[in-house]
């Protein structure tokens, strides 16, 4: 069984960031909520459990991971903010992104349009092109690693140590088309061109590799048809 979390909350770290909630752990680390004092805005920290601090490979595994995740901050991606040493351990900080995740929205009983749907999976097939370009590493993506912006999807930093999976980009556009396959508003404009390029991602096998490259244009230009009809 984890503890609820590292430290008794909330808790003021360097003298910077107050801790507030555990947003999530694993036998290894614990990711907080918490605010920045100086800027005044919320962000995130994750924090590898000081028991790790004997663990050679941990350690490294968590060092490797934050200078992955910091190569991929940036527009679409949750932004590294700072790596710090405090209190025995280490701890990487970054933005929290405030949009509402998908999957909580589409609990809710929203249906997403075939223009709101295609963008999410634009923006993942272009994230999963630059992730291969530099072969970086990934956890599995999931409709709660996206937040929906209203005009668009940032997503959280799923960035890791070790050598990219070739299958990766594959496990993550299928895996993300399944679970849209119902959750289209079968009233939007142009929903069957959108499930049609869904389905092509499912039919995929290890026969017949999927890269990101072989459907980012599809998505292009329904894009484009799809805003001419809006």
């Amino acid at each position: 069984m984890l503890s609820s979390s590292v430290y008794r909350l909330p808790k003021l770290l360097h003298g910077q960031y107050m801790l507030t909630s555990v947003l999530s752990e694993t036998a290894d680390t614990v990711v907080y909520t918490a605010t920045q004092k100086d800027l005044r805005r919320e962000v995130v920290v994750e924090s590898l459990r000081p028991e790790c601090m004997a663990a050679p490979f941990k350690v490294q595994h968590f060092l490797e991971s934050a200078r992955a995740q910091a190569k991929m901050g940036g527009k679409f991606i949750a932004t590294v903010l700072e790596l710090l040493y405090a209190e025995d351990t280490w701890h990487l900080v970054r933005e929290r992104i405030q949009g509402q995740p998908l999957d909580e929205l589409l609990a809710s009983g929203a249906k997403g349009s075939a223009l709101t749907l295609c963008e999410l999976m634009l923006t993942l097939t272009s994230i999963c092109i630059k992730h291969d370009m530099l072969g970086i590493a990934t956890k599995p993506f999931a409709l709660q690693n996206a937040h929906f912006m209203g005009l668009g999807f940032r997503f959280n930093n799923l960035a890791c140590a070790g050598s990219r999976d070739p299958r990766s980009s594959c496990r993550d556009l299928q895996s993300t088309a399944r679970a849209l396959m119902n959750e289209v508003d079968a009233a939007s404009p142009r929903v069957d061109d959108f499930l049609v390029i869904l389905q092509n991602i499912l039919r995929t096998s290890n026969w017949l590799p999927l890269t990101p490259l072989d459907i980012h244009d599809d998505f292009v230009r329904l894009q484009l048809l799809l805003m001419r009809s809006e």
